[in-house]
């Protein structure tokens, strides 16, 4: 299949598992973390282009991103999408979402473009990691990679899981959002 007409999800499955074997050594690591920063985002560009990935600056390049946010916290998990990943840290141990945690998943929701998404999703991500909880970055590469067309789409996806309202299945992570021809 011709790289342009792979679906998010292939292009997912394909770019997250070059980060796992990346990470595994310290140096590829922090230069992929330093992809969130637009400062030093040049530094984790040749580490990314060697995992296969398009380069670009940061939150405005999925793969970017996605290699940066995994290379802060390599720790996966089979949530169905971000919603569900907010939710599990926002309870921790107990069942009630914190007010705090609900503003600040709020704030997620109203990213207008993937730059400010990505810029919060850096403080989840480290929240993640403060918590141990795992992230499924297969379904949030897709996400990201559709933003910019389907917004609306996953942020209801997100919150739905969030607040565990609707159906509760486990979904495919692009499920119902037409795959984009480029």
């Amino acid at each position: 299949m011709s790289e342009n007409k792979r679906s998010p999800k292939e292009r997912a499955a394909q770019f997250v598992g070059a980060p796992r074997k990346a990470c595994a050594d310290r140096g590829k690591a922090a230069a992929l973390r330093r992809g969130l920063s637009p400062g030093t985002v040049m530094d984790a560009w040749p580490v990314v282009h060697g995992l296969g990935g398009e380069i670009g600056q940061a939150g405005e390049c999925v793969f970017v991103d996605i290699a940066a946010l995994f290379a802060c916290h390599p720790v996966e998990s089979s949530h169905r999408n971000f919603g569900e990943t907010a939710r599990r840290i926002a309870q921790g141990d107990g069942k009630e979402i914190a007010e705090s945690f609900e503003r600040r998943f709020r704030r997620l929701l109203a990213c207008d473009s993937a730059e400010d998404l990505t810029g919060q999703l850096r403080s989840w991500i480290r929240l993640a990691s403060n918590k141990k909880t795992g992230v499924n970055y297969e379904s949030l590469f897709a996400d990201l990679w559709n933003w910019p067309r389907y917004a609306d789409e996953i942020r209801v996806k997100w919150a739905r899981a969030f607040w565990q309202s609707g159906n509760l299945e486990p979904e495919n992570p692009i499920a119902n959002i037409p795959v984009p021809t480029a």
